[in-house]
């Protein structure tokens, strides 16, 4: 997947763009972020009841 697929995919699952190359989504579970980097991506789930992880 590059950039433009991954961004695309994350506003069809109800992620909003926080600026270029980073969205965030919040739930009832808690808010997952994902941040787009040049050459990867980062997936951070901060979901209640637990520490925030890396995916």
């Amino acid at each position: 997947m590059n950039a433009d697929m991954i961004a695309a995919w994350a506003v069809e699952n109800g992620f909003h763009a926080i600026d270029s190359g980073n969205y965030r989504r919040h739930d009832n579970a808690g808010v997952i972020t994902i941040e787009i980097k040049r050459m990867s991506f980062l997936l951070i789930d901060e979901r209640q009841g637990l520490r925030p992880r890396l995916i």
